[in-house]
């Protein structure tokens, strides 16, 4: 009567189809059921050869082909548990476990949260399940998603992704300008940022669009504070340039639209200036925030804020609009 059970295999018996692996129909010595009940088996069948038999695992139930030589040498290892323990893993990481890859024994197929499909070290989705991912990061990467994001952020420059740095450094991709049609290479670090101009047309921070902001932080033991300052893209100052603590709350409260880098630092300066000799009570030392916002100067109390908001109010009157406008 045929094994309805799946037999497992060693990694390295796996090229052998699993049309070798019938029953081979010769008793079973009583020495190997001694020895299998020892290491946590039994032994159903002989399979394949004389060389092979069949383990029941006593905790799983699975079947597994082993040499004989293993049995009476080492302690074999359980296919079925081995496979629950990638499935529980994957699951407490977030994943789906997909597949294991013949190719590289210490990989396997994974799915992603997001959908897609990607090859994990199965050692580092273990820690994962164990530990968790590091604080700020997902534990893995998607490079689909990753590919897209780069994609998004690029357009919202003005800018298209062509593909990788035809250098070969993963730290850069190559982008066309939408305005000129120049190609060059650009870092991620500065792609995530919109810190960077086109060597084709000389478009850069000075004559590209700008805007002053108006941020608000929430510092624990510290409380509300508001930063005044400019950037080409307010959000990307905010997520990416302020290195700002996990448990500090940010918030973009107020923007004002200006039609070029050179003329929102000349405001901006401007403004400061204001700040610091009429509100200089309103000023907070950078040393007091250095451990929770990475910033050199521009901090003010919550108390500037309406006066910030006044100012950026006159901004927009002679100089700039509202984004939304």
């Amino acid at each position: 009567m045929t094994n309805k059970k799946t037999l497992h295999l060693p990694r390295r018996s796996r090229n052998v189809p699993m049309s070798e692996w019938r029953t081979y129909e010769r008793p079973i010595p009583a020495a190997w059921h001694a020895m299998a009940k020892r290491k946590g088996f039994r032994v159903d069948r002989r399979v394949r050869d004389r060389y092979h038999v069949a383990l029941e695992c006593k905790r799983c139930g699975a079947h597994t082909a082993h040499k004989v030589y293993t049995l009476r040498s080492a302690q074999p290892i359980c296919g079925g548990c081995r496979a629950s323990r990638q499935h529980r893993n994957a699951t407490k990481a977030g994943l789906v476990f997909h597949d294991r890859d013949e190719a590289h024994r210490h990989y396997a197929t994974y799915t992603l949260p997001c959908g897609h499909k990607t090859r994990l070290q199965r050692g580092r989705v273990a820690l994962l399940a164990k530990d968790g991912p590091p604080p700020g990061h997902s534990g893995y990467h998607c490079s689909i998603c990753h590919a897209e994001k780069l994609q998004e952020m690029a357009a919202n420059n003005g800018w298209s992704l062509v593909g990788a740095d035809p250098e070969g450094d993963a730290n850069y991709r190559l982008l066309t300008h939408d305005v000129c049609g120049h190609r060059q290479r650009v870092a991620t670090a500065n792609l995530e940022t919109g810190r960077f101009g086109c060597g084709g047309c000389g478009e850069s921070w000075v004559s590209a669009p700008s805007a002053l902001y108006m941020l608000r932080f929430n510092v624990p033991g510290f409380g509300p504070c508001v930063k005044l300052g400019y950037s080409r893209n307010p959000m990307s100052r905010l997520r990416y340039q302020l290195g700002l603590r996990d448990d500090v709350e940010a918030e973009l409260i107020d923007e004002v639209s200006m039609p070029t880098g050179q003329s929102a630092l000349q405001v901006e300066k401007g403004l400061h200036r204001h700040l610091q000799t009429y509100h200089s009570d309103k000023v907070i030392p950078t040393i007091d925030l250095i451990d929770w916002i990475n910033v050199t100067s521009e901090i003010y109390t919550a108390h500037a804020e309406p006066i910030i908001r006044r100012m950026l109010d006159d901004v927009e009157t002679s100089h700039g609009s509202r984004p939304d406008q």
